[in-house]
């Protein structure tokens, strides 16, 4: 498959390597924007670490665009890509589709500038595609975030561009070409694959994989009641939360939303005290905290006695899903798509 060469057009065989990989990639996101959210816990900041691996979302349209060889195979890629990503329940909605679109247009024009597959060009497509999703993002969501801030999250986009996005699909279409799962002659002879030569793109590639079969089996609830939200751990009596049998014990409070990406102006939200909602199942003596866990593994932790005081945390429903509105924390607390609450 792929190859280029003088063809005019995109082929059928084309058309199928681009869906593929436009399926996997889509796919993989959610996963992708989990480990995001791990690394920016791992450094202890709400968000901008994890632009460190943004890199991986690039490797889909780099791949088809080195393996196609035709200029549109790129953006088509990450059309599709970020479409399957909105379908599949991607927590930024159909924003990422133009996101997606960006960052494979960026490929197309990067790619194109030689005819050759070097490797400082794929580098450099990767990373000029992978920097497009902070100011895309920006330009959307932007919120009065400091200068500084996003140029910083660009640098680590840049670095993880180049060496996800450019430097393992390079190697990657080395590994495919050289093993003949990818065809691009007739004439091609077989030849021993120098597998060693391939040992970092094997281990990010298996490890990705691999991370990413554990998620979707451990971790990602696609079929999680949309208004309910399971509350266990160091309980008497663990039950599962549903909105619409608490209408009568919903309050209003005026809030404000700031965050280090989103600023949402004062207004009024209408949902159940958090407080209620805990003290119900009983939690027993000795609990410190709970964890407010979304739908896709993103989570974050409360000091238990603070929320059983607080009357201004409060379980919301909006667009459908369970929304936690946190107003006296900072935005990166105010958590989407809740499904479960574990108390420790």
């Amino acid at each position: 498959m792929g190859g280029g060469g003088n063809r005019s057009r995109l082929e059928i065989r084309d058309l199928v390597l681009i869906a593929l990989l436009a399926a996997v990639g889509g796919v993989l996101s959610t996963y992708i924007g989990y480990l995001g959210n791990l690394v920016n816990r791992l450094f202890g900041v709400p968000f901008g670490a994890g632009q460190l691996i943004a890199g991986l979302h690039i490797v889909w349209p780099l791949l088809a665009r080195a393996l196609v060889g035709r200029f549109g195979s790129g953006t088509l890629t990450g059309l599709v890509k970020g479409v399957v990503e909105f379908l599949s329940g991607g927590t930024h909605g159909v924003v990422i589709v133009l996101v997606s679109v960006v960052e494979g247009l960026i490929v197309d024009v990067g790619m194109g500038m030689s005819r050759r597959r070097s490797l400082p060009i794929m580098m450099l497509s990767g990373a000029a595609a992978s920097v497009s999703n902070v100011f895309v993002f920006q330009a959307i969501y932007f919120s009065g975030v400091s200068l500084a801030f996003i140029f910083v999250m660009a640098g680590l986009s840049f670095l993880s561009g180049a060496f996800f996005g450019g430097y393992v699909t390079w190697d990657l279409q080395r590994l495919l070409t050289a093993s003949r799962l990818i065809r691009t002659s007739p004439q091609t002879r077989r030849t021993a694959v120098p597998w060693r030569r391939h040992l970092l793109t094997l281990v990010v590639v298996g490890v990705t994989l691999a991370g990413g079969v554990y998620y979707y089996v451990a971790v990602f609830d696609p079929f999680a009641a949309p208004d309910a939200a399971r509350i266990e751990g160091a309980v008497a009596a663990p039950y599962m939360f549903r909105y619409d049998e608490w209408d009568g014990d919903r309050v209003s409070i005026t809030a404000e939303l700031r965050g280090s990406v989103t600023y949402v102006p004062p207004r009024e939200y209408v949902g159940v005290p958090l407080r209620e909602i805990l003290s119900l199942a009983d939690p027993q003596e000795g609990a410190g905290r709970v964890r407010v866990i979304a739908d896709d593994g993103y989570e974050v932790s409360f000091e238990l006695p603070a929320v059983l005081a607080d009357p201004r945390i409060l379980l919301t429903l909006g667009e459908g899903r369970l929304r936690l509105v946190a107003a006296d924390y900072e935005g990166s607390l105010w958590v989407e798509r809740v499904v479960r609450f574990v108390i420790e």
